[in-house]
C-alpha cells in the first residue's frame, strides 16, 4: 500500500513539474566557432487572424564591402506548447553573407520568434 502512495506522489510531482514544457518550434542552422560575433537580433511577431494562416518574410543583408560570413542562425520560438509557427530557411544562411527566412503560423494562431545571427 505504501508503495502505491509513494508512486502516486512521485508521478503527480513529475506531472506538475513537466506542465508548461511543451514542444517548441525553435530551430538552429549552422554552428558557432571561436571569435564569432553576434551581428543581429530581430523579434518577428504576427498576431493571429480568424481561421487564417499568417506569414512573414525576414531578409538580412549586409553592405557588400563590409560583409561577414554567417556561421549560425538561432530561431527561438516564444509561443510554447507547440502552438507557435514554423521557420523555413529559403535563401542564404550559414557560409553566406545573407539570410532569407519565411515564417508561417498554424491556422487561427499567431507567432513570435527571436532571430539571432552570428558571423565571423
Amino acid at each position: 500500500m505504501k508503495f502505491w502512495i509513494v508512486l502516486s506522489v512521485v508521478s503527480l510531482a513529475a506531472f506538475v513539474k513537466a506542465e508548461g514544457r511543451g514542444p517548441s518550434h525553435s530551430v538552429t542552422w549552422g554552428a558557432r566557432a571561436f571569435r564569432d560575433m553576434h551581428v543581429r537580433r530581430e523579434i518577428i511577431t504576427e498576431k493571429s487572424k480568424f481561421l487564417r494562416v499568417v506569414t512573414r518574410d525576414f531578409v538580412f543583408t549586409q553592405n557588400p564591402k563590409l560583409a561577414r560570413t554567417i556561421t549560425q542562425i538561432v530561431i527561438t520560438d516564444q509561443v510554447r506548447e507547440g502552438l507557435g509557427g514554423y521557420a523555413y530557411l529559403t535563401g542564404g544562411g550559414p557560409q553566406s553573407d545573407f539570410v532569407k527566412i519565411h515564417f508561417k503560423s498554424q491556422r487561427n494562431k499567431g507567432f513570435s520568434f527571436i532571430v539571432d545571427i552570428y558571423a565571423i
